[in-house]
Formats: structure tokens, C-alpha cells, sequence
């Protein structure tokens, strides 16, 4: 009995061993295979960082030769344009050599015309005068055609008859002063009245000629070209619109025409005569007084250059 228990305690015991053996072998071969897919997974994990790494290097690359690239046409340029610079530096000395000369002839031409304008005497008075007179015929002349077109006025031509017979009667001593001066009165109011629009169509003459021609004229009518003199303002500049109107206020007397006709139409025949008569009074006083300051003064300007700060200077 005893010896039958120690054997199975033996086989029991071998057993054992024998399944320790088994396991131990088992752990070693289930090792061994784990072990090659351990490496290959290691295999697979270096050929990434390979190829990354070649990526990496190809893409560095590629942008250290595009950066090449660029600064090679960066200096390219470069050099070109400090060869531009280079030349131009060359070519400006040339150029303001050749331009120089230029430049002087410009500035001497208008340190001339400067010096020829201020240099120009002023216009004497005899030139003025024959300039004015020769004006004063063209105005006429156009002032007639112009006023032919009008139908004639009976009216007018009757009441002139009538004064020119007055005056007549008058020079012959067969009127007093008191009766001529009260019959006149009565038909100079008649005559002027019926003389409206010829009159009216003789402002607009002058207008066109002594302000807006001798505007566009560059200070010049017909006379003053023949003449050769020309109206410039105080500075040697020239003359503005608002210049040309001040001066034809007085000369040619324009301003006192007009309040002519505006006493004609708005004031009585009573009171008429002897307004127009201290108009035209007053107008041939200012004629007189620019017609001495332009004799005898130094610049050779009348009033009505004073008043529109203008000269009266000859030209070549």
C-alpha cells in the first residue's frame, strides 16, 4: 500500500513537470513568433522615418533651389538697374550740358520781354487823341448803319426842324434868353424822347467796340493799332473785363448816355433839360481833366486810367 501511494505521488509529480515542460515550451515558441512581427513592425516604422526624412530632404531642396533661383533673378535685376543707373549718371551730365545753354536763352528771352515792357514809354498824347478820333468815326459809321435799319421817326425830324429853327431865331435877336431857354427845354425833352432807341443802339456800339473788342483785342481798337499803342494795366499784366468797362465810363462818356436815357423815361419835361444839361456838364468836366493829367503828367494817365488802373504804352 505504501509503495503504491509513493508511485502515484511520482507519476503526479512527473506530470506536473511535464506541464510545466510544455508551458514552458509553449512561452518560448509563442516568443519566437512574436518576436519577427516585433522586427517587421520596427522594419515598417524605419522605412517611414526614411521616406519622411527623404521627403523632407527633396522638399528642402527643391525650395533651396527655388530660393536660388529667385535671388539669382533678384540679382540680376539689381545689376541691371545699377547698370541703368550707371548709364543714366553718364547721360545726365551730357543732358544738362546741352540743356543748359537752353535754359540761359529761355531766360534771357524773357529777361528781355520784361525789360522791353517795362522799358516801352507811355503813349503821348497826341497818338491818343488821333486813335480816339479814328475810334470815334468807326462808331459813328456802325451806329448809322446799324440805326438805318430803325424806320425814321417823323417825330424826331419834325421836332429838330423845330429847334433848329429856334436857335436860328435866336442868333437873329428875334427871341430873348428866357423865352429861348423855356422853348428849348421843351423840345430838347421832345427830341431826346423820340431818340431812344438810336440812342440805346449807340451804347450797344460802344460797348462792342471800346470794351468787348479792345478786350479780345488784347488792348488794342482800330486806332490804337494804327497808332501803335495799346492799353495795359498799372503792372504791365492784362487788362481784365471789369478794367475795360471802368475805363469806358468816362471816355467814351457811356456812363452818362445811359443816365440820359433813364432820365428821358423817368423823369418829368420840366425838370429834364436841366438834369441832362448838368449830366453832360459834369461829363465833358471829367474830359477836360483827363485830357490834361494824360498832357502833363508824368505816367501819361487820364482819370479814367486812374479809376481803372490802367496805362496807355507804345508798342514795336
Amino acid at each position: 500500500m505504501a509503495t503504491n501511494k509513493e508511485d502515484s505521488k511520482k507519476e503526479t509529480n512527473r506530470l506536473k513537470k511535464g506541464k510545466t515542460v510544455e508551458g514552458e515550451f509553449v512561452e518560448k515558441a509563442s516568443s519566437k513568433k512574436e518576436k519577427p512581427s516585433t522586427a517587421k513592425k520596427k522594419k515598417e516604422t524605419q522605412n517611414k522615418k526614411s521616406t519622411t526624412t527623404k521627403t523632407t530632404k527633396s522638399k528642402s531642396k527643391n525650395s533651396s533651389k527655388k530660393v536660388t533661383s529667385k535671388e539669382i533673378k533678384a540679382k540680376k535685376e539689381t545689376e541691371e538697374k545699377q547698370v541703368k543707373k550707371k548709364k543714366g549718371k553718364q547721360l545726365e551730365p551730357e543732358v544738362k550740358e546741352e540743356a543748359k545753354p537752353e535754359v540761359a536763352e529761355v531766360l534771357l528771352e524773357s529777361k528781355t520781354i520784361e525789360e522791353k515792357v517795362t522799358s516801352r514809354p507811355k503813349a503821348y498824347f497826341f497818338p491818343r487823341v488821333l486813335a480816339y478820333l479814328i475810334d470815334i468815326i468807326i462808331v459813328t459809321v456802325l451806329s448809322t448803319l446799324f440805326i438805318s435799319v430803325v424806320p425814321e421817326n417823323k417825330n424826331y425830324t419834325a421836332y429838330l426842324t423845330e429847334y433848329q429853327k429856334l436857335q436860328s431865331s435866336f442868333l437873329e435877336g428875334n427871341m430873348d434868353s428866357d423865352e429861348y431857354v423855356n422853348k428849348t427845354a421843351e423840345i430838347v425833352y421832345d427830341i431826346d424822347y423820340n431818340n431812344v432807341l438810336p440812342m440805346i443802339m449807340e451804347i450797344v456800339v460802344l460797348i462792342l467796340y471800346f470794351i468787348v473788342f479792345q478786350f479780345y483785342n488784347k488792348g488794342q481798337t482800330i486806332g490804337k493799332r494804327l497808332l501803335r499803342i495799346r492799353v495795359v494795366s498799372e503792372d504791365d499784366g492784362e487788362v481784365s473785363m471789369n478794367q475795360y468797362i471802368l475805363r469806358s465810363f468816362i471816355i467814351p462818356s457811356i456812363i452818362s448816355k445811359m443816365l440820359i436815357i433813364a432820365l428821358v423815361l423817368f423823369m418829368g419835361r420840366e425838370y429834364y433839360y436841366y438834369a441832362s444839361f448838368t449830366v453832360q456838364g459834369i461829363q465833358t468836366v471829367l474830359i477836360i481833366v483827363s485830357i490834361f493829367m494824360v498832357m502833363y503828367s508824368n505816367t501819361g494817365r487820364g482819370l479814367h486810367d486812374r479809376l481803372a488802373k490802367t496805362k496807355v504804352i507804345m508798342v514795336d
